[in-house]
């Protein structure tokens, strides 16, 4: 079996090997020295992987890369999970060895989205530096784990993931300031306003700041909403009722 390194053993790194222990040989790379029933390894071990994925955190990932680079073989496949994707890929092609192998990867799930199993969940990939075959073996992994994999460019990703994550993440933050809470008179709408405060509370701050800065789209994003609401809000006040 291929041996695989993941790098972290935060939420998301626990998760991946668990999703990953039938497909290859788990080993764990963790600053914090917890890696559940999985091995731990040295930085000097990695020249032994097959596969190195990275989950740390996105502001970590860089500085992460420049210190694995000298203990990667030729061939290896290095790939991100960042839920951004210009910079991290930007980073794996100016960090990672030419003859290292990398392709930039989201998978669009998370702990709490995947507890009721992977079928029909989203997995971004972008081909970076990698031959064919590598690519096919990713794209066959995950795609027989049920999830839809969608190719395309670090730039389109960030675009997208600019409104379906770093606005969502927005909103989310903004709803759980005004403490909104369940309440005996109620609607689909407010629980939907609920529910999206509850998919970003198990969430790391570090992680939502990250996904507004290392995102180059996200400050647009937020710009539109606030302007919008502030154009609703001046609708209402020139409704002059008596």
């Amino acid at each position: 079996m291929r041996k695989i390194a993941i790098i972290g053993f935060g939420r998301f790194g626990e998760l991946l090997a668990g999703i990953l222990k039938d497909h290859g040989e788990i080993h764990i790379m963790s600053q914090s020295g917890h890696s559940g029933a999985f091995p731990l390894i040295q930085k000097e071990q990695l020249g032994e992987m097959d596969w190195i994925i990275p989950a740390v955190p996105i502001s970590a990932l860089e500085d992460t890369l420049k210190e694995i680079a000298s203990e990667i073989r030729p061939g290896t496949l290095v790939m991100d999970v960042c839920s951004v994707k210009v910079k991290p890929c930007e980073w794996l092609l100016k960090h990672m060895p030419s003859e290292v192998e990398v392709i930039g990867s989201h998978p669009m799930f998370g702990p709490d989205s995947a507890k009721n199993g992977l079928k029909g969940l989203q997995m971004v990939l972008c081909q970076l530096r990698s031959s064919e075959k590598t690519l096919e073996e990713v794209r066959e992994l995950f795609g027989n784990l049920g999830l839809k994999l969608i190719e395309t460019t670090p730039e389109e990703h960030d675009i997208q993931a600019a409104n379906c994550l770093g606005l969502v993440h927005f909103l989310g933050r903004g709803l759980d300031e005004m403490k909104l809470k369940k309440q005996e008179i109620t609607t689909m709408g407010f629980d939907r306003l609920l529910a999206v405060n509850e998919t970003v509370a198990n969430d790391t701050w570090q992680l939502f700041l990250d996904m507004q800065y290392y995102n180059p789209y996200a400050a647009g994003a937020r710009q539109r909403l606030m302007e919008a609401l502030a154009a609703v809000e001046a609708k209402i006040q020139a409704d002059k009722r008596e």
